[in-house]
């Protein structure tokens, strides 16, 4: 069993003072830190409303750094919103920071910003459902800019921000910090330095292959650029290679044994040069990553958004701790499973 604390809902238009309305415990419990993939459940000891706030308390703490210079510790407390609950009060919990962009669309012309500029407009507290406090985060490790490939005029905050986790390696979890809700993206050190392990059967572990989104069939472009308002008689050809590297043809050297095997043509004409994000658009290939559930060593814990070399059956994958699961078992003990996965850009 778990102790919880309840809240009533937390409504950006009547700004809550925090107080706990009731206290409880939650048992059969599958409790997801991030969310990422999961959505939780457990059955409560007291009756919840579908919209209170859940606070699930863990007797864990760790240490974040939240500057180059300074590190805090923190209870691992896993914040949810109740979204349904049954006569037996076994309620669905959904993530705190998911739930509070839930319904939110912006405009695509957002994401030619940096990381930390979209989340912060995905994330304004004017336009959420939920009370948000800002973000403790490695500001500078957002400066990234992601490529999304978006041809409508908007798109939903939360497939913006999935795509956009995806590929700086780091999940969200929302916390209550001094009477304010955060949403944390830190790590153990201000910069994140690659774990190595490595897994065997002692940890069960699973393995799961997603295709991450269909780009195009083709896998070569022949692109006629227009100069002097007129399009030239010859393309300038390209392809990608097997690191998911734009090649333009006229100035590769290698043998062709890192190129596709088989030429699939898209021919495309621009007024001005393609972008390599343009290009890629039009003929990256689709993208599989392995994600890999496996127990907790409690020898070498890990947590959420550590980056990880992960070895399994002598094969390297790499990439990041994107969940961390709770489970009670036989005897209301509780076991840890975490979920890696490979990383890849977009």
């Amino acid at each position: 069993m778990l102790e919880f604390n309840l809240y009533n809902n937390f409504n950006p238009n009547k700004p809550s003072n925090f107080i706990v309305k009731a206290r409880g415990v939650a048992f059969n419990y599958e409790l997801w830190q991030t969310g990422y993939k999961y959505t939780s459940t457990a059955t409560l000891s007291i009756k919840a409303q579908i919209g209170d706030i859940v606070e699930v308390l863990l007797d864990d703490s760790y240490t974040l750094a939240t500057s180059e210079t300074k590190t805090e510790k923190f209870d691992l407390n896993l914040l949810y919103i109740v979204t349904d609950i049954d006569d037996s009060n076994k309620a669905t919990l959904k993530n705190y920071f998911w739930a509070m962009i839930d319904g939110v669309e912006v405009p695509t012309s957002i994401l030619n910003g940096t990381s930390l500029s979209v989340l912060n407009t995905i994330t304004n507290p004017k336009i959420v459902s939920l009370i948000n406090n800002g973000l403790i985060a490695n500001n500078n490790e957002l400066q990234q800019q992601v490529k999304y490939n978006r041809k409508s005029d908007s798109d939903t905050a939360e497939k913006i921000a999935k795509d956009m986790f995806r590929v700086i390696k780091r999940q969200p979890f929302s916390i209550v910090k001094n009477n304010e809700v955060k949403t944390v993206l830190a790590s153990r050190t201000w910069d994140r330095q690659t774990i190595s392990t490595m897994i065997s059967g002692v940890q069960n572990p699973s393995v799961e292959f997603e295709t991450i989104i269909q780009r195009s069939n083709y896998n070569f472009l022949n692109a006629y650029v227009k100069s002097n308002d007129a399009y030239p008689s010859v393309p300038i050809c390209y392809t990608i290679d097997d690191s998911n590297n734009v090649i333009n043809l006229s100035s590769y050297i290698g043998d062709g044994s890192d190129l596709p095997s088989q030429r699939l043509i898209k021919t495309s004409f621009f007024d001005e040069q393609p972008t390599t994000a343009e290009i890629k658009a039009l003929i990256t290939k689709d993208m599989t990553v392995a994600n890999i559930f496996f127990n907790q060593n409690e020898l070498m814990p890990l947590i959420v958004n550590d980056l990880v070399d992960l070895y399994y059956q002598g094969q390297l994958y790499q990439g990041y701790i994107a969940d961390r699961a709770f489970f009670e078992s036989d005897g209301g003990l509780r076991n840890e499973r975490l979920l890696f996965i490979e990383g890849g850009n977009k």
